[in-house]
C-alpha cells in the first residue's frame, strides 16, 4: 500500500513532541470515523510508540497516514532509514525499549514495508465494525 492509498496522512518533525502530535490526529480521525473504546486506546498507545521509534532511530522527517480497510485501521509511519525495526529483550526495569513487543502483542497485523525513501512501519487494528457504506435510493 502507498502513501497515496491513505485516507489520513502528515509530515511530522524529528521531535520528542511529534508522538503527542500525532497521538492528537489519530484521536481526532477516530472521531471522525466513529470509532470509541479500547480499539481508539490501542491505535493511540501504538502510534506513539511506533512514531517515537520513528523519531529516535530514522532521523529524518516522519511519515503518518492512516485509513480503514474493511473492519480494520491501518496506521503507517515512515522514515528515510532503511533499517528495519528489530524487537529487543528490554531490561524490565528500562524505560524503553518496548515498542516493536507492544506492536507485536496489540496488533491484529503489522509489517514493514521497504519504499525508496526508507521504510513504512504499519500495523493493523480490528474495529470490529464493517465501514459505513452509503445505500442507494431505488430510483
Amino acid at each position: 500500500m502507498s502513501f497515496q492509498d491513505w485516507t489520513c496522512s502528515t509530515t511530522l518533525a524529528p521531535e520528542p513532541t511529534s508522538s503527542r502530535t500525532a497521538r492528537h490526529l489519530v484521536a481526532d480521525w477516530c472521531i471522525a470515523e466513529g470509532l470509541v473504546g479500547d480499539v481508539v486506546d490501542t491505535l493511540l498507545l501504538l502510534t506513539a510508540e511506533v512514531v517515537t521509534n520513528a523519531v529516535l532511530h530514522g532521523r529524518s522527517d516522519v511519515r503518518l497516514c492512516l485509513g480503514r480497510h474493511g473492519s480494520r485501521v491501518r496506521v503507517g509511519v515512515g522514515d528515510e532509514n532503511t533499517r528495519l525495526p528489530v524487537r529487543r529483550e528490554s531490561d524490565p526495569d528500562a524505560l524503553d525499549g518496548r515498542g516493536m513487543a507492544l506492536v507485536e502483542a496489540l496488533a491484529d497485523s503489522h509489517g514493514v514495508d521497504a519504499q525508496p525513501f526508507g521504510k513504512v512501519v504499519w500495523f493493523e487494528v480490528a474495529t470490529h465494525r464493517a465501514p459505513v457504506r452509503a445505500v442507494r435510493a431505488s430510483a
